[in-house]
């Protein structure tokens, strides 16, 4: 258990780590800030003795170490998830500082503390950060302030500063809110987890194709487009469901054109 219970609710996600030092890096910065849950998704190796060299004292953390065959798998009971990248890429995307996104970690966390769902922090791989379509998945992306003619941190580096200002906040550390902030919902239903989003948009995906809205030459494009779009609104679970009825009832019309025809008459 961590010094402020809402840490207990941020997971670290890492996908594909390619050197157990690293992982053992990444553990280590977790131990410092209270963070309890670690997700691996695909990891080359993670032979718990090599992670320990460099995370000593860190069997507890190295010993829960969470193994996912997927990034949607590692995600799928998290209402929020935020991607670190080190440059923005030209995809429109929503993009935030570390001192305002751990702010919305904290508030999230916090908020799904009675659902039992989480918050995620996803770093990418050693080599080449998080792909396009693992950045699909986030629901912002975060980039830290650096250098700009040597911008690229290591994984322990981005993971430790990040880890920093979400701790700070997370245990009342004096500190200044920036206004970059992730817009969400607020009202009576919880957040949309990353599965029900992700349920929805598959729904949307099968009648935009059925009503010939997704062309083959702008399919995947546009539909992650869509996907950014319903990520930035914050959806609950209230509206989500709304969402599958208006979807559904698409596929009925669809399917029973002169019922319909009869309706309107």
């Amino acid at each position: 258990m961590s010094n402020a219970p809402v840490l207990d609710r941020i997971s670290v996600v890492l996908v594909e780590p390619q050197n157990d030092i690293n992982i053992g890096s990444v553990v280590r910065a977790c131990k410092n800030f209270g963070i309890t849950s670690i997700r691996l998704v695909n990891p080359a190796k993670a032979h718990p003795p090599q992670i320990l060299i460099s995370a000593p004292r860190a069997t507890d953390l190295i010993d829960k170490l969470e193994r996912y065959n997927s990034l949607d798998e590692a995600l799928a009971d998290c209402t929020l998830a935020l991607g670190m990248t080190a440059r923005q890429r030209r995809n429109k995307r929503l993009y935030v500082e570390p001192r305002g996104a751990a702010a919305d970690v904290v508030k999230t966390a916090h908020e799904q503390a009675e659902s039992g769902q989480r918050v995620a922090i996803v770093f990418g791989r050693e080599d080449s950060g998080l792909s396009n379509e693992c950045l699909d998945r986030c629901n912002a992306l975060v980039t830290i302030p650096t250098n700009p003619d040597y911008s690229s941190l290591n994984l322990a580096q981005a993971v430790l500063l990040m880890l920093w200002e979400v701790h700070r906040v997370a245990t009342d550390s004096p500190i200044k809110r920036l206004p970059e902030h992730i817009a969400q919902a607020h009202g009576d239903d919880p957040l949309a987890s990353h599965e029900q989003m992700d349920r929805m948009v598959q729904h949307a995906e099968r009648v935009l194709a059925q009503v010939g809205f997704l062309k083959e030459d702008s399919h995947q494009h546009m539909m992650s487009t869509i996907r950014e779009m319903f990520k930035r609104a914050g959806l609950d679970t209230r509206e989500v469901a709304i969402w599958h009825g208006i979807f559904s009832q698409t596929e009925w019309a669809l399917k029973n054109p002169d019922k319909l025809q009869a309706e309107e008459e």
